[in-house]
């Protein structure tokens, strides 16, 4: 028999009859997207067959997995025809003389969402302009930017954020399964630092003997969707928007089918909006989530668990803004806010070493042609990063000292082309290495001297756990909590042109004097130490999965 390779729903909420051979020659990506895609349409179909016509597209686009353009058997130009199956739901009776419902299924590309725009809406066409503009004058873009974020900031800071009640009762004979899950959103399945743990909390999940139900809400070719930590998962990717009734099914269904014992929101909106729903139908669910980051612009996911905080349990935030920002400044109890950093995520964490033993730096000389002061750009090319004040600051830096310094970028991500184009125009094609995700950080970290972190907002970047983990200088934006891990003297103003002020002259004087690159690296490694102190989100997980486990 051919089946999909690797893909949990075959077999465990769906069967395929008579599956074609061509299912066999499909990549883990494509077979566990088209897994997700019939997991979700026999659901939302109980009783009916349902046969799937199955795309690839010819030029790198979004997957149309479970949106209302599924239900057409018209599709765009572009696509080529992979194969037909037909398909079931598990464990509801099917009669088989009656015509299958059709639905058609696109597979997508495998680029990460920040490669695939799209295009055709007047959204998309003021995408553009702001792509061309901020392409020509990217600093002048985000002094822009900068100061409407801090309007947006003011206005929002008056303003309470409205709350959702907490449901009364309870749900009208809601049925469960019997079989331990969890239920997961996801942003994608793309690599990121919110993704990473994410990733990992899937698998202690399986490891606590729970079945990982993942859905994600964001457009995306799901690049990682093949990474081992799905592996056993059912993950059921959506695209929008899907039919309302088709909504209130799946998620029915699949707690008819599984115990679901919690919910665990990490970035999806989807999931978060059918909170209360769920707390109405399900009210003996634990639901918490993981919260990494303030988006003063929009509110974003955290202004979505302040709103949801009535229908939630806990909240888990990986940093002391975080905590102060829902204790503080919105009053949720402090009970119901847990702080557990990520730390250790990437790296093992030094933090046994002694506060005041001496750490170790590779600046042991002022900078010279023959050991220049090597300074390194690690993350995405996206405009939070803003890699276009990398670029200049390398500008300034290599009028200034020559040959004496050195560049390392590595990263993809959307701004990636406008990367290279700002790179070459700017002059710097000799002196500023690109690399791509496919290298190893730890290598370019190996080689860096200080690594420069030009976000407009973080929460705690876990690069600076690894930068400081490989004896790297960490020169950062003060944005999020930040200064919770940097050295104050290594801090820089968030807006671009002072940014980039500071960042010259602290570097300048890094070149010059390695006695001050010693000092703040002990001093650095200081604040890392004491931030690893405290509680490990690792140790909240287990603990979380294991109760609901038990």
């Amino acid at each position: 028999m051919s089946v999909p390779p690797a893909t949990a729903g075959s077999g465990l909420t769906y069967d395929v009859v008579d599956p074609p051979a061509w299912l066999s020659g499909l990549s883990v990506r494509e077979a566990r997207l088209l897994d997700g895609a019939l997991t979700f349409h026999c659901l939302v179909r109980p009783g009916q067959r349902v046969r799937a016509t199955v795309l690839r597209p010819v030029e790198p686009d979004f997957p149309a997995l479970t949106d209302e353009t599924t239900s057409s058997i018209e599709w765009p130009d572009g696509r080529a025809t992979v194969g037909s199956v037909l398909a079931c739901a598990t464990g509801v009776p099917t009669r088989d003389d009656v015509v299958p419902t059709d639905v058609v299924v696109d597979l997508g590309a495998a680029q990460v969402g920040y490669h695939l725009r799209g295009g055709g809406t007047e959204v998309s066409r003021l995408g553009t302009v702001r792509h061309a503009v901020r392409a020509r004058v990217p600093v002048a873009f985000d002094a822009l930017r900068q100061r409407r974020t801090d309007h947006i900031e003011n206005r929002r800071a008056s303003r309470p954020i409205p709350c959702t009640p907490r449901p009364v009762g309870g749900g009208a004979g809601a049925r469960r399964g019997t079989r331990p899950a969890v239920l997961f959103g996801l942003h994608w399945l793309e690599l990121g630092g919110a993704e990473s743990w994410a990733m990992e909390t899937v698998a202690m999940a399986r490891e606590a003997g729970l079945l990982p139900i993942v859905v994600t809400d964001r457009p995306s070719g799901h690049p990682d969707i093949d990474r081992p930590a799905f592996d056993g998962a059912l993950v059921i990717p959506l695209t929008t928007p899907m039919a309302e009734e088709h909504e209130s099914r799946l998620l029915a269904e699949l707690f008819t089918r599984f115990d679901i014992r919690g919910v665990h929101v990490h970035h999806c909106t989807w999931l978060y909006q059918r909170l209360p729903w769920i707390r109405t139908q399900y009210p003996d669910t634990q639901m918490v989530d993981s919260l990494h980051v303030l988006e003063w612009r929009t509110g974003g996911f955290v202004d979505i668990a302040v709103r949801l905080s009535d229908v939630m349990d806990e909240h888990h935030v990986i940093s002391p803004q975080l905590r102060d920002y829902l204790v503080d400044r919105h009053g949720l109890p402090k009970e119901k806010v847990t702080l557990a950093t990520l730390a250790d995520l990437t790296v093992e964490s030094r933090h046994d070493t002694a506060p005041d033993e001496p750490v170790p730096h590779a600046v042991t000389t002022p900078a010279t042609p023959d050991r220049p002061l090597t300074i390194a750009f690690v993350g995405r090319f996206t405009q939070q990063k803003r890699p276009y004040l990398f670029l200049r600051l390398a500008d300034r830096l290599h009028a200034r000292f020559g040959d004496r310094v050195r560049f390392v970028m590595q990263g993809d991500g959307e701004l990636g082309d406008e990367v290279r184009i700002d790179r070459d125009r700017l002059g710097l094609g000799e002196f500023v290495e690109l690399r791509d995700s496919t290298r190893s950080v730890a290598d370019t970290l190996a080689e860096a001297d200080v690594l420069v972190l030009s976000s407009d907002n973080e929460g705690v970047t876990l690069t600076s756990f690894e930068a400081d983990a490989h004896n790297v200088l960490v020169l950062s934006s003060d944005v999020g909590s930040q200064a919770s891990v940097v050295a104050e003297e290594l801090l820089c103003p968030r807006p671009p042109l002072a940014f980039l002020r500071a960042a010259e002259e602290r570097l300048a004087r890094l070149a010059e004097d390695p006695a001050l690159a010693a000092r703040l690296a002990s001093k650095q490694h200081t604040r890392m130490q004491a931030f690893a102190a405290l509680p490990r989100a690792r140790d909240w997980t287990r603990s979380l999965y294991e109760r609901w486990a038990s």
